[in-house]
């Protein structure tokens, strides 16, 4: 009697491991090869899914293309280069470290579906941070693509990482990436007691409009790390467009913006008013544009250059 239980549950337990393998099988993402029951049974537990729903499961992708700088900085520490045959044509012209994205292919918009199918990709990297039918199309041509939706400051960038890892077999690179990263950001202004942190807020300029970055951006994390307290947080979020009268109530004593930016804002009808601006604009923090506007690892960069203009260079360890 005994020995007919220990059968029936033999063949139970059976049944349920097979029917969770087919599960795994079948929720492999639209394009993708169904996996073999001992790569199902192995990955089963870190399939990803992307912003626009599809779930991918972590294979041994050799033809990997990013159409995001985002992506491209990540995709540097995850992955092996041989893996990479494109970045984006901005990391490659324009980004801080452009000579790390040479001698690759190059994506210059996610529209740019004949581009992307001469790569022969396996696998696309995308922010999709306008349409969703721009990866829509991408994947009407056959294109794998993987969405990581918006970008969102460091709450959107710790995931990720996480994901990336994940998704290119490395999640030990991963985990090691994102605490490095608290680590270099948690050190940037921690000589720098609360009591005597600044405030101040992100600010640039478009033509006549005005357009901050404060929380659920990148641009609040620059801030805070630095170790100013960003007052736009209480009232705004993510990339608010001020008007005159907003701005001159906040009257920030500290405007962080891009090199150049400084003298365009100040002398917008009566922003000239604001304490940042007075004589001699003494609370303009001017930093590099484009290291202010990452969105990826280089917030770490950002956030130094802002602290070194506001508080100088940290001191040297005894």
């Amino acid at each position: 009697m005994r020995y007919r239980r220990r059968v029936r549950t033999a063949l139970i337990n059976l049944a349920a491991l097979t029917g969770a393998l087919a599960i795994a099988v079948t929720i492999v993402p639209w394009g993708e090869a169904s996996p073999t029951s001992r790569e199902a049974e192995s990955s089963a537990l870190r399939l990803v899914r992307d912003a626009s729903g599809f779930v991918f499961a972590p294979q041994d992708y050799q033809r990997i293309a990013s159409a995001s700088p985002v992506a491209d900085e990540l995709l540097l520490e995850l992955c092996e280069p041989d893996r990479i045959v494109a970045f984006t044509g901005y990391s490659q012209r324009e980004g801080v470290r452009s000579y790390r994205y040479q001698g690759k292919g190059t994506i210059e918009l996610v529209t740019d579906i004949e581009q992307i199918l001469t790569l022969d990709p396996d696998l696309v990297l995308a922010h999709n941070l306008t349409d969703p039918r721009h990866v829509e199309r991408l994947r009407e041509a056959g294109v794998r693509v993987f969405d990581f939706g918006s970008i969102d400051g460091l709450s959107s960038l710790f995931e990720n990482i996480d994901t990336l890892a994940n998704l290119v077999g490395h999640p030990e690179r991963g985990a090691a990436l994102a605490e490095q990263l608290k680590e270099d950001l948690d050190a940037i202004a921690s000589d720098v007691p609360a009591a005597k942190r600044k405030r101040g807020l992100y600010a640039t300029v478009v033509g006549n409009r005005i357009y901050g970055g404060t929380s659920g951006s990148s641009y609040h994390d620059v801030l805070s790390y630095a170790g100013i307290v960003d007052i736009a947080a209480g009232e705004y979020e993510r990339w608010p467009n001020y008007s005159m009268e907003q701005l001159l109530k906040l009257d920030p004593p500290l405007i962080v913006t891009g090199t150049g930016t400084g003298e365009q804002l100040c002398a917008l009808s009566a922003l000239g008013e604001l304490r940042a601006c007075a004589e001699g604009r003494p609370g303009i923090v001017e930093i590099d544009g484009k290291l202010l506007s990452s969105g990826g690892l280089g917030i770490v960069d950002a956030a130094r250059a802002v602290r070194t203009k506001v508080y100088g260079p940290r001191p040297a360890p005894d």
